[in-house]
């Protein structure tokens, strides 16, 4: 004859599968990781302890292994996303260019030309701070 303990876990394994044979045709990862959660961590809990201790480390392990499960579905629910940056090149002073070689010749002289400002804008800020000529 089985113990009081042991019937009560039966019952609640028991209504774990019935919950999760009754939840639909496509339940959530998140779901189904939180009913295999509640089992898995009724069993460990249920071999902790003895006595009244035993139904407590149970109901216990019930509790934490749910929202393990239930945690670790949820981000297996969760959409892979990918991010994607487009660039457009077609702007500025070169982006009538179709000729890759020429167009790539234009954009280096353009780089080159901001480089010789932004040295010049330095070399200004630097004689402001240093000499006082603003």
């Amino acid at each position: 004859m089985m113990k009081n303990k042991e019937k009560t876990l039966n019952k609640f394994l028991t209504g774990c599968a019935l919950v999760v044979l009754l939840s639909g045709c496509n339940p959530t990862n998140q779901q189904k990781g939180g009913l295999l959660g509640a089992g898995a961590g009724g069993i460990i809990g249920s071999q902790i302890g003895s006595g009244d201790g035993r139904l407590i480390t149970t109901g216990i392990g019930v509790l934490l292994g749910t929202m393990a499960g239930s945690a670790v579905g949820q981000n297996m629910d969760q959409p892979k996303t990918t991010t994607v940056i487009y660039q457009n090149t077609n702007v500025g002073q070169c982006g009538n260019i179709t000729n890759t070689g020429v167009r790539s010749s234009c954009e280096r002289g353009l780089s080159d030309r901001r480089a010789a400002e932004q040295r010049k804008a330095q070399n200004q800020a630097y004689a402001c701070s240093r000499y006082g000529r603003c």
